[in-house]
């Protein structure tokens, strides 16, 4: 009979390890162990784990691609779910889109395009999960990943998938009711149109970013939530906090919205520049700056 905590999980899933360093697994490279840490590659492999952490009491957190999240230097206590497997393919039948919350957003619009289908063109230069995605309501100016769901299938309390539809997401900006589910997939409903058309939508974003969004370096993505009617890049840069440091963390001179590692940042150096640029915008603007990026671990 197997009684320990790490065995059970091992039995539940093939791909299961202990004390795991996150900075592996993230975008920053930046981050602690996880105390336990899966790859879950089957819907199985999920509900076995859903059943032994309800039973436990175990925190859960889903790591996604990595990416819009500062892991702490100290580590993540409990489970980290990484999905893989069946979690990263993608159905087709004519406009609707099943895609497990494993997909890489990007990925997923250019298998669109290639299929003639449109209405995530603008989630291509977003380097997350739809999982994460869909948490947050990734996007841009250019549009949303909730514009376009249809459903999510979750994991209820008694470990079955059922399909939670649109209106009971409550998607806004970057925010939605599943913060803590366990996401399976989205149905996403697009668009027929013409594939060159798609395309050359898809060039023109990727090459706005690679003008403006620090390509090459580790970082999170935007750290700041945009204020209303402004972007939170223009209040970082006019505080003067381009280019500066904080230990090996730096804000991007090419996108004041980005931190960066320069090789040896820590999670705290990073939450210290946050802290800093938080407090200079608002003591000289009087706008409060809203981190998009998540806390994780224990500070």
């Amino acid at each position: 009979m197997i009684s320990a905590l790490p065995d059970q999980l091992r039995a539940a899933c093939k791909s299961f390890k202990l004390n795991e360093p996150l900075s592996k697994h993230a975008s920053l490279a930046i981050g602690g162990p996880a105390e336990f840490y899966a790859d879950v590659s089957t819907p199985e492999e999920l509900i076995a784990l859903h059943e032994i952490v309800k039973t436990h009491r175990v925190p859960v957190f889903f790591l996604g691609a990595g990416s819009n999240v500062l892991v702490s230097d100290r580590g993540v206590r409990g489970l980290v779910i990484h999905l893989q497997g069946v979690f990263r393919q993608a159905e087709f039948n004519g406009p609707v889109v099943k895609a497990g919350a494993g997909a890489w957003m990007p990925t997923l619009v250019k298998q669109c395009a290639e299929k003639g289908l449109s209405g995530i063109e603008s989630l291509i230069g977003v380097p997350g999960t739809i999982g994460g995605g869909l948490v947050m309501n990734a996007g841009t100016r250019e549009g949303v990943l909730g514009d376009v769901v249809d459903s999510v299938e979750t994991l209820d309390e008694a470990s079955r998938i059922h399909a939670v539809p649109k209106e009971a997401l409550g998607f806004s900006y970057r925010r939605s009711q599943l913060e803590g589910a366990w996401i399976v997939s989205a149905t996403l409903r697009l668009k027929a149109a013409e594939r060159s058309f798609i395309m050359a939508r898809i060039d023109e974003l990727l090459r706005i970013r690679a003008e403006t969004q620090p390509l090459g370096t580790s970082n999170c993505g935007s750290v700041f939530k945009n204020p209303d009617g402004s972007a939170a890049a223009q209040w970082v840069d006019k505080a003067g906090f381009k280019g500066v440091r904080c230990g090996g963390a730096q804000v991007s001179e090419r996108h004041a919205n980005f931190i960066i590692n320069t090789g040896r940042a820590t999670a705290q150096d990073v939450r210290q520049l946050m802290q800093q640029v938080q407090d200079k915008v608002f003591e000289k603007f009087g706008v409060k700056l809203e981190p998009e990026i998540k806390l994780v671990g224990e500070w």
